[in-house]
């Protein structure tokens, strides 16, 4: 039995946890915060939930369209619920994981760990200091939020993605710098629950990495919603005793004043105060590099997740912790990224997988492209929810299935087909026979698919 100590307990290091202890290892897990790192406790989970009572608030202020009547002046939001739901559904998961890890016999220490030889980790736990000796060792530190240069977080105006979802109360106005997937995740909530939400963006349009048809989508709703969206502009200086801010584009400079200010710029890789110069281990600012066994420039110590700067997705990084932790365990196993979903968990939601149009354009020149709105959906006219479309991207010569991109109701859901289309390679010819379920909004994704090969039906 060799022993295992890993560096961090969020979606990469507690998955290494579990598939170490799996396989027999002896595993200690070290986390100076709660179990499920950033995405269970100030990420993902909770940012779902915001999200969700925002769709419901949504929903119930348009229930005429269903025929059904509401009692004028009845309807409001109860913050203090609002945030009280969210926090009990991470209590609720991180207690899962804490179950999790007394099921597979692993160790948590609570406490900063940090290297003092490639073997031995020094763990501060507050009141003392305490050393673990490994035969391997995982790094899974993960990641923080990138502040600006001239305006660092103070947590009182200028605020990070954690503090945003747990205000004091909902703001009456917003500015978001960075329209990314994070700036926009928050728009839509906030917007949608009363808040003015302006969004300052240095690309040309909101959600850079993916088309710019797929993202125009989204900016229009955003801007039905009220959101006042300025793309291809630049933030010059913020003024916190006036709460303004001024940003610059090619009309001019512009003020505005706002509640907070929410700085969503990306994440960078939390590689300080971790001992890692002291080891010799190859990293930068972007990140620990490792190859495709997750295994770092020594031998016996690996890295996963956020730390190593790649594409920072909870789902990633599970796969990377569980890959890192296999190689650790004297197995063979190589990280595969060909089908990596990328879920926005907006309104409306986008999904992708795969190559976006323009990717697949550069890589494969005259591309086979199919599209099928959501106004032509049946399911989606139920709902009414019929504002999107499914997009499929096909490879002229044999027919590969290169891309999958969903804007619209449930598209986090939805992209798991194309994710399955891609991660066996599927081709049309053994997708176009498929029989999809309907009435369902899934059926979208093959009547896409049967546009791109010239045989829609319903479009």
């Amino acid at each position: 039995m060799a022993s295992i100590a890993i560096i961090g307990g969020g979606p990469a290091g507690y998955v290494a946890a579990i598939t170490a202890a799996q396989q027999g290892q002896e595993v200690t897990i070290i986390d100076q915060g709660p179990l499920g790192g950033t995405c269970l406790n100030e990420g993902c989970m909770p940012t779902k939930s915001l999200l969700e009572s925002a769709e419901v608030y949504s929903k119930v202020k348009h229930a005429g369209d269903f025929g059904i009547r509401l009692p004028s002046g009845q309807l409001e939001i109860d913050w203090n619920a609002v945030l009280l739901r969210k926090n009990n559904i991470v209590s609720t998961l991180v207690q899962g994981i804490q179950y999790l890890m007394r099921k597979n016999k692993v160790k948590v220490i609570k406490g900063a760990g940090s290297f003092v030889t490639e073997r031995v980790l020094r763990i501060d736990t507050g009141g003392k200091q305490v050393e673990v000796t490994a035969d391997k060792v995982i790094i899974a530190a993960g990641s923080d939020p990138i502040s600006l240069p001239f305006a660092p977080f103070d947590g009182n105006w200028v605020i990070h993605s954690s503090q945003a979802m747990s205000l004091p109360s909902i703001p009456s106005s917003l500015l978001i710098v960075g329209g990314g997937v994070i700036g926009c995740e928050f728009a839509s909530i906030y917007s949608r629950l009363g808040t003015k939400v302006t969004i300052v963006e240095m690309a040309d349009q909101l959600l850079p990495g993916e088309d710019e048809d797929v993202a125009l989508i989204l900016h229009k709703q955003l801007e039905s919603d009220g959101v006042t969206i300025y793309p291809s502009t630049s933030l010059k200086e913020l003024n916190s005793e006036q709460k303004s801010a001024y940003f610059e584009n090619e009309n001019g400079l512009h003020e505005v004043q706002a509640d907070y200010v929410l700085v969503s710029i990306g994440r960078k890789p939390r590689v300080n105060h971790l001992g890692l110069e002291k080891i010799g281990i190859d990293f930068s600012r972007k990140g620990i590099t490792v190859n495709h066994q997750m295994q770092t420039n020594i031998p016996n110590i690996y890295a996963c997740g956020d730390i190593i700067g790649g594409i920072q997705l909870a789902h990633v990084a599970f796969h990377e912790g569980a890959v890192a932790a296999l190689n650790a365990c004297g197995l063979e196993s190589q990280v595969n990224y060909r089908a990596v979903p990328r879920c926005i968990y907006t309104s409306p939601e986008i999904a992708g997988v795969g190559l976006t149009e323009k990717q697949a354009r550069e890589q494969y020149g005259d591309i086979r492209v199919g599209e099928f709105p959501f106004f032509v959906n049946g399911k989606a006219l139920i709902a009414n929810e019929r504002n999107g479309k499914v997009k499929v991207l096909i490879e002229p010569q044999f027919g590969e299935i290169l891309g999958v991109s969903i804007v619209g109701p449930h598209a986090t859901e939805l992209i798991g087909q194309g994710t399955v289309m891609l991660h066996a390679e599927l081709t049309t010819e053994t997708m176009e026979n498929f029989i999809a379920a309907h009435p369902s909004l899934s059926e979208a994704v093959h009547e896409a698919l049967l546009s791109a090969v010239g045989h829609a039906v319903h479009v």
